[in-house]
């Protein structure tokens, strides 16, 4: 009886392997050598009883039993773990009674000074369009240049421009700073001028697959897909690894230095993002909701399931204007005594390793 009983377990367990390895899309060649892996061990189990015992230490389906010391150490891994969540959660919080942004079914991200370290770009780019047309002389340095990062594109060149909202060149002027600006910028987007920050392409993989990722920028929507195609490299037509979009010959180098795997994973990273949106695609650019609940409608989303993060108090203000969870990042063009002071964000993060911990985890 216990030969029949611990054959028909075995029965199950492999019906179990099979089932998981069939969802998993596992090729069905995959899942047969296991089941004959079962012969030589039941037949081992009719033929000599006294065996059973062997038989059931030796199943390749019979996991060991963790012992005291490994199964205290398992428990006091998976405590510490919570309790160093927990302990950051508390530490970056800025409002008294924080959402539970580890529980969210969708993040979206700011791209500048959120996810890609490019401020020198923005800069350079800035400088280039306004002596461009003659503008050299307006004053124009690093501090006003991040002073001036809370407005949309348009707005920001108009007022680098010397113009002021009301002037009568003020719209049409930023439009076509802006517009000229934006040929500029994406032209040169690149992992040297545009990279993410360290620690933030981990942060995005181990999102679980369930959550669904998104960005919104207030530079043009074209600049927040170069960003996340040159730092996610894309597969070439052919089928082989292809260099990220903006790359130089090194950059394409290195791109084509993975395997097959890496590669694939790199692809579906951007690939997941499932909106990307900038100023000139949502009807007004943020502080104003509406880009992100745009985004939240095209993920099928209810926004009080969202996250937002950003690095500016426009950001925040988006966000809480949506419903949305807000967290703020203080890498970006904004101190800490501004973001505060917006009294936007549920959170401020100081580092990465603070972001990852507030948001989903595999």
């Amino acid at each position: 009886p216990d030969i029949i009983s611990f054959s028909l377990s075995l029965l199950a367990r492999q019906g179990s392997f099979a089932a998981k390895e069939t969802m998993t899309n596992s090729p069905p060649a995959a899942v047969v050598p296991r089941s004959l892996l079962l012969l030589p061990f039941l037949l081992l189990s009719a033929s000599f009883p006294g065996a059973f015992s062997f038989v059931v230490r030796m199943s390749p389906f019979s996991a060991p039993p963790l012992s005291a010391a490994a199964a205290a150490k398992s428990a006091s891994a998976l405590s510490s773990s919570s309790t160093s969540s927990t302990s950051i959660a508390s530490s970056c919080a800025v409002v008294s009674d924080p959402p539970l942004t580890t529980a969210a079914s969708g993040v979206l991200f700011d791209v500048d000074g959120t996810l890609a370290d490019s401020w020198r770009l923005g800069y350079e780019a800035t400088v280039t369009v306004l002596r461009n047309n003659d503008l050299g002389h307006a004053d124009m340095n690093e501090d006003i240049y991040h002073s001036h990062c809370v407005y949309a594109t348009p707005e920001r060149l108009a007022r680098h421009a010397g113009l002021i909202p009301g002037d009568d060149d003020f719209e049409n002027a930023g439009m076509e700073l802006g517009r000229q600006f934006d040929e500029h910028y994406v032209a040169l987007v690149s992992r040297r001028t545009a990279g993410f920050y360290d620690g933030v392409e981990d942060i995005l993989r181990n999102l679980p697959g369930d959550v669904k990722l998104g960005a919104l920028t207030n530079a043009c929507a074209a600049y927040g897909h170069a960003v996340l195609e040159a730092n996610c490299p894309v597969k070439s037509s052919e089928g082989g690894e292809g260099a990220a979009a903006g790359d130089d010959a090194d950059d394409e180098k290195e791109g084509a230095a993975g395997d097959d795997d890496a590669t694939d994973a790199m692809f579906a990273l951007y690939d997941r993002f499932g909106t990307v949106h900038g100023a000139d695609t949502v009807p007004a650019p943020k502080p104003s909701s509406s880009g992100l609940l745009q985004c939240a409608s095209e993920l099928d989303l209810d926004p009080r399931t969202c996250v937002y993060v950003g690095d500016a108090p426009g950001d925040g203000r988006a966000a809480r204007a949506a419903g949305m969870m807000s967290v703020g990042v203080l890498w970006g063009s904004n101190s800490e005594e501004k973001m505060r002071d917006a009294e936007a964000f549920d959170y401020l993060c100081r580092t990465v390793e603070e972001l990852r911990m507030l948001l989903p985890q595999k």
